[in-house]
């Protein structure tokens, strides 16, 4: 099933554009922690495409993926498990290295410390170089209007109407779970190593037979395309609304991609 699309997609950025930004951060960062006398360890090089954003917006979609994977992302196509795992070791040990005091440097503040820098350390620097917020977990008009209509469109009653379809359908199969989040969010799915080999090997063909029941289920109620559409609704009125500041968030947007290629350049 394609990705889906929604309005304020052309407000931000794509996940290649995105790279391209934290390419350019990486590289002025890097200048100013080394004017520090630090080193930020390098982020690995990503494997195999980038992800969109969108792609489990309204859970689990692809029907072959999850007959491998259940609820976990598959791999990259192309990438193996065994390159996957790598990636996961080298991670590992790259965290090592962002010691408090590195990562102060970096962030502003400690790999502890809870509060938000005002500065953003070398990281807020080069995103200032950008033209971007030194915060990097600020949220900004478009991410506003991405979080308002979410929850309108968790709120409308034909968004209420899907979920309950398709929870029917799910319990009809043997699954019960009021909507398709709280599926894809059991517990179960995510604790690791826990009880024997037989017991783990029990609780993953459990997780593989509800995820193939939950892309089943939403392709009988059509689930994907009716929460599509309602959101599309909400979005188009918020963008309606709130032109002028969206519209400066893209610009600013586009005027950090400009400066990024001429860093990376």
């Amino acid at each position: 099933m394609p990705v889906p699309v929604l309005p304020l997609d052309s407000y931000g950025v794509s996940a290649e554009q995105q790279a391209v930004l934290d390419r350019a951060v990486d590289k002025l960062a890097g200048t100013c922690m080394k004017a520090k006398g630090y080193t930020w360890p390098a982020r690995l090089e990503r494997l195999g495409e980038a992800r969109s954003a969108n792609e489990r917006r309204y859970g689990v979609t692809d029907p072959e993926a999850v007959r491998v994977y259940g609820y976990q992302l598959a791999p990259p196509p192309g990438v193996t498990p065994e390159q996957l795992a790598e990636e996961a070791r080298l991670e590992k040990k790259r965290k090592t290295l962002m010691t408090d005091e590195v990562t102060e440097a970096y962030t502003g503040r400690a790999g502890t410390t809870k509060g938000t820098s005002r500065t953003g350390g070398c990281r807020g620097e080069a995103l200032r170089q950008l033209g971007l917020p030194p915060q990097a977990d600020a949220l900004d008009a478009v991410d506003l209007a991405q979080q308002q209509g979410w929850k309108r469109t968790e709120a409308d009653s034909r968004a209420k109407a899907a979920n309950a379809r398709w929870s029917a359908c799910m319990k009809k199969a043997g699954h019960p779970y009021a909507n398709p989040h709280a599926a894809a969010g059991d517990p179960a799915w995510w604790t690791k190593g826990v009880g024997d080999t037989a017991a783990r090997n029990k609780t993953k063909a459990r997780e593989i037979a509800t995820a193939v029941a939950d892309v089943k289920c939403k392709q009988q109620v059509d689930y994907v395309a009716v929460w599509q559409s309602v959101e599309t609704t909400y979005q188009n009125k918020i963008i309606k609304a709130n032109e002028k500041e969206l519209g400066e968030v893209r610009q600013m947007r586009r005027d950090a991609l400009r400066k990024a290629a001429g860093v990376l350049r």
